[in-house]
């Protein structure tokens, strides 16, 4: 089910980032703008999800606003661009298949569902996706990342045995692989290609270690800033092409992750690193702080030394 469009899922993912104004509208202009920059330099899969993207700021009216500015946006630049969008990351299976039903018709490619009620069983999660698959009639994305036990309360991470049942449901076309465990990512790949999965945490260094057990897509990092980097990177996988791997994890990634992100947090460097590069600024809804002045001119640092080397390497690639 769903086989065509599996077979584009392979390669580079870009998140959409939303920015807010000073009153703390949805910037619109600046998310257009953004998305705008990453398809001039190449991208040409885009995801809106939970916390990226910044739905657990807004009420589930903005979101879906969102998802339709978002959708409709990158398919006048190009119909065949790939666009994923979400439902809110805390709501009822009854209003999951209401976005479901909505992200389709407004064209986009997935719908991305997370399911943040506590887990009791795996038949309450299948039946989640089964439902809202059969009813809409469209592909889905399983946005796996850690549940809450429904028993004691602790993060636990998704059975096994759940894992292995998800082809259970035809609808789920893909799933975004979140654990940042090992052996569950592993099991999870051993689900391609009937599911597609999408790589998140960890960056390019830990893409290229999962390739080995068959993945093929990931969700961008440092790419964030310049879509030619994760592109550049995705030919040079395909090429074994170490020398370019390497600089692109050395000189532009683990300088970005090593530092600000491990000392800050990925969820409060990703859009600094946006503003310093002049694509969104930094500011967010409470109760999310941004980054102060000081701690941001920490970014602009980093950024400063990773946008010198990428700038030198394009001049003598080719």
């Amino acid at each position: 089910m769903f086989e065509e469009l599996k077979a584009k899922l392979d390669g580079p993912w870009y998140t959409i980032f939303t920015g807010f104004t000073e009153t703390e509208e949805i910037d619109y202009e600046a998310v257009g703008n953004y998305l705008t920059k990453l398809y001039q330099q190449g991208a040409k899969r885009f995801y809106a999800m939970a916390y990226n993207s910044r739905y657990s700021q807004m009420t589930h009216q903005e979101i879906k606003e969102l998802n339709a500015f978002c959708i409709r946006h990158l398919k006048q630049l190009n119909k065949d661009n790939i666009v994923i969008v979400g439902d809110p990351i805390h709501c009822s299976t009854r209003e999951s298949l209401e976005f479901t039903l909505h992200a389709k018709e407004c064209g986009a490619d997935l719908i991305s569902l997370l399911v943040r009620e506590k887990h009791f069983t795996d038949e309450q999660i299948l039946e989640h996706y089964q439902y809202i698959g059969e009813k809409s009639q469209f592909p889905l994305l399983v946005h796996e990342m850690p549940f809450l036990s429904g028993y004691d309360g602790t993060q636990m991470h998704w059975p096994m045995s759940l894992l292995e049942r998800l082809p259970e449901v035809p609808y789920i076309a893909a799933i975004k692989e979140d654990a940042k465990d090992f052996d569950i990512t592993r099991k999870v790949l051993e689900l391609e290609p009937q599911i597609k999965v999408i790589i998140a945490g960890g960056g390019k260094k830990t893409f290229r270690k999962y390739m080995s057990h068959g993945a093929r897509a990931w969700l961008n990092g440092i790419s964030i800033i310049d879509a030619g980097i994760a592109e550049i990177f995705w030919e040079a996988c395909q090429k074994d092409d170490e020398e370019v791997i390497n600089f692109v994890i050395q000189q532009l990634e683990e300088p970005f992750f090593s530092g600000v992100v491990k000392k800050y947090g990925w969820h409060r460097t990703n859009k600094a690193l946006l503003q310093a590069a002049n694509l969104m600024h930094r500011r967010d809804r409470m109760p999310l702080k941004h980054l102060s002045d000081s701690e941001y001119a920490e970014v602009v640092d980093v950024y400063g030394r990773i946008s010198l080397a990428w700038t030198r390497f394009r001049e003598s690639y080719r």
